[in-house]
């Protein structure tokens, strides 16, 4: 049957966005958006200063010496048309071309075809099959017949087509040239890069696929913090008429109070309420043109990256990860920065009237309009690093263990969670400290910040932000120098003697807390945009919760009080639990700390059991990673991994104890 995976091969990457045609002679700039060649060079001819942008997202493009034609060709463009057409063709149909058959393309006679050739991509019928295979150079070529192609029994062999052709030989490029970065064919290696590094195009796309993974990961979240901050900005378009209007009701109204001579004020003033409506949606309707094409690269890059990784071929792969990983690299740029400063602009309006009688001055009985700024928090995940341990080939080994009990630098008080910067350093809660501690990759200690509350939870943002946990129902925002810049109150908590305890950040920037028996998603700004969870056993939550969340914005909840996980989607809605009471495994005695690794396994400090144990994201027991009788734990309780490879587990004997990940 033909791959439901076709479906997700967009128009957009078939059809020219300039002509709205299929592609003729595809072109590939270094944005990833592709055009036909006809189009691009109608385009730079009509610049009169000869230069060329990308007419979806509006990027220069640096031509080389020979202009247009020296870009790099799409050959993925045509694989992609001949797999959705042959795997859309339903079985036992025919061609709509013919009647009794699919039309053979390399003779004149109207014969119908009865095969494929999957390298010259002609169809061929009885006579025209004969004497292609007479030909030597075609001995090698693929042949399939038509009615294996629309079945789809022939998909494999059309993904498989190499449509990378050396410009100069005109044969199969086979090799990868790591000197000159290019592909090449077998006559290139003898010739022209005889005394080159080069290896065969499979490693090399093995090699580069498997980078181009690991972006494509991080570009899809930050597609999502692009979807959010467009939702925001869209929340705040939406309410800023409604603002306009009740400031011009207030106005009028105040203008109707008083004498004729007032109006003509109060139509002033509704002049410059006018007119900062204007620039209001002007700057609006500028941020949310920014924010659109944001989240529309975003998403062109992963389509991209995704189709190249699942219908390209090694060649291809390679022909493209150049760009492709430096087009992710610079689409999951972190913009928090530049989106903080945008938000600084932002404003509400208010209208004060006059606070003395008719006899003041009319302009001052109309009353003047107030610009207030209301911060917009852009949306920003916290620090996921790219370190796996779910592999059953992966060990860990103990390196060093820092800390003892005290209030002095490097000691510690019941260090109840774990988290790692940006720039990599280990951050530590200090709790029955009131602080915390910061450590570097060695565990050496750095500096500390006293809080004024016993801090139960922390996480680390990309933008250098930490959260922290612990003060009734706030967090507190801490800037990456440490200080307090904002304190976020949830409210809405049924359980009013329980302080904000475990927190996360997905990768839609949406602030996962719990408080007691319920789990709160935030907005960004601190608005409760979700709130779940019941009191009692079972599918029902106890009082202690730490969260985490995977790449799919699943809400990985660990139970302390019922000693199991519990597994949500982002909605909100129960998805499974696993785990139970007892000392084998997959049973648990009060989990206390949950993460997850980049493979969205399922790491929880177990804490009486003296394990820290691995489950698979399906909840599927794997293995104990950590144990008391191998590794020394005690009461595990707060675990971080870090950027060199790293599992940092917090002890209730009031150290840290580092194990390398191998």
């Amino acid at each position: 049957m033909a791959s439901n995976a076709v479906s997700d091969i967009a128009d957009e990457f078939l059809v020219c966005q300039v002509c709205l045609e299929d592609f003729r002679q595809p072109k590939m700039l270094p944005c990833l958006h592709t055009f036909c060649q006809p189009c691009l060079e109608r385009l730079l001819a009509a610049e009169p200063v000869g230069k060329l942008d990308c007419p979806t997202c509006r990027q220069d493009v640096p031509l080389p010496e020979n202009g247009v034609q020296g870009l790099k060709s799409n050959f993925l463009v045509g694989k992609l048309r001949d797999i959705l057409q042959q795997q859309q063709q339903p079985a036992g149909k025919t061609s709509e071309a013919r009647e009794d058959g699919v039309p053979c393309t390399v003779c004149e006679a109207g014969n119908s075809a009865q095969f494929y050739c999957v390298e010259c991509t002609d169809y061929l019928c009885h006579t025209c099959d004969d004497m292609h295979r007479r030909f030597k150079g075609n001995r090698s070529h693929k042949l399939v017949t038509v009615q294996d192609l629309q079945s789809g029994q022939a998909a494999a062999e059309l993904r498989a087509r190499e449509t990378s052709k050396c410009e100069v030989h005109r044969e199969l490029n086979k090799f990868y040239c790591d000197t000159c970065q290019r592909v090449i064919c077998l006559h290139c290696v003898v010739t022209a890069h005889k005394e080159h590094q080069y290896v065969e195009i499979e490693k090399a796309a093995e090699r580069e696929g498997a980078k181009i993974k690991a972006k494509v990961t991080t570009v899809k979240n930050t597609a999502g913090l692009h979807e959010t901050w467009r939702q925001q900005l869209q929340s705040v378009r939406d309410k800023w008429p409604s603002e306009v209007r009740r400031t011009e009701e207030q106005v009028r109204k105040q203008v109707k109070a008083i004498i004729e001579a007032a109006e003509k004020a109060g139509d002033d003033r509704i002049g410059q309420l006018r007119a900062m409506n204007a620039a209001r949606e002007k700057q609006m309707d500028a941020a949310m043109e920014a924010a659109e094409m944001d989240l529309a690269s975003a998403r062109s890059c992963v389509q991209f990256a995704d189709n190249v990784l699942e219908y390209g071929s090694p060649a291809e792969v390679i022909s493209v990860a150049g760009e492709l990983t430096g087009r992710l690299d610079r689409t999951a740029e972190d913009k928090s920065a530049e989106r903080a400063e945008l938000t600084m602009n932002f404003v509400n309006l208010t209208f004060d009237p006059p606070a003395g009688g008719l006899e003041q001055e009319v302009a001052k009985l109309v009353g003047g309009i107030n610009q207030v700024r209301t911060p917009l928090i852009p949306p920003t995940p916290q620090v996921r690093l790219n370190v796996a341990i779910g592999n059953g080939d992966v060990s860990l080994e103990h390196v060093k263990t820092v800390g003892e009990y005290g209030s002095g630098d490097g000691e510690f008080d019941y260090p109840s969670s774990l988290a790692v910067t940006a720039e990599g350093d280990i951050v530590v809660t200090d709790w029955d400290n009131s602080r915390l501690q910061f450590l570097d990759k060695d565990g050496s200690f750095k500096k500390k910040i006293d809080l004024g509350f016993k801090p139960c939870c922390v996480v680390a943002l990309t933008n250098g932000e930490l959260f922290v946990t612990g003060d009734g129902h706030k967090i507190h925002v801490l800037d990456k120098q440490g200080r307090k810049s904002r304190v976020i109150q949830v409210t809405g908590a049924a359980e009013t003697d329980r302080s904000t305890y475990g927190v996360a950040v997905d990768g839609s920037g949406r602030i996962i807390v719990t408080i007691g028996h319920q789990v709160f998603a935030l907005s960004p700004s601190g608005d409760v945009m979700l709130k779940f969870g019941e009191k009692g056993q079972g599918q029902q939550l106890g009082s202690a919760l730490r969260v985490t969340v995977n790449s799919s914005n699943q809400i990985i909840v660990s139970d302390y009080h019922n000693h199991n996980l519990k597994i949500f989607d982002s909605a909100g809605r129960h998805l499974f639990t696993f785990g139970s009471y007892g000392v084998g495994p997959g049973q648990l005695d009060e989990p206390y700390c949950v993460i997850t690794d980049s493979e969205d396994n399922i790491i929880v400090a177990d804490w009486h059991n003296h394990h820290v144990s691995l489950s698979s994201r399906d909840g599927a027991f794997i293995r104990h990673v950590l144990t008391g009788e191998e590794h020394g734990l005690y009461f595990p309780m707060g675990l971080t991994l870090t950027h060199d490879g790293h599992l940092v587990v917090s002890e209730a004997s009031n150290s840290i104890k580092f194990f390398q990940v191998k």
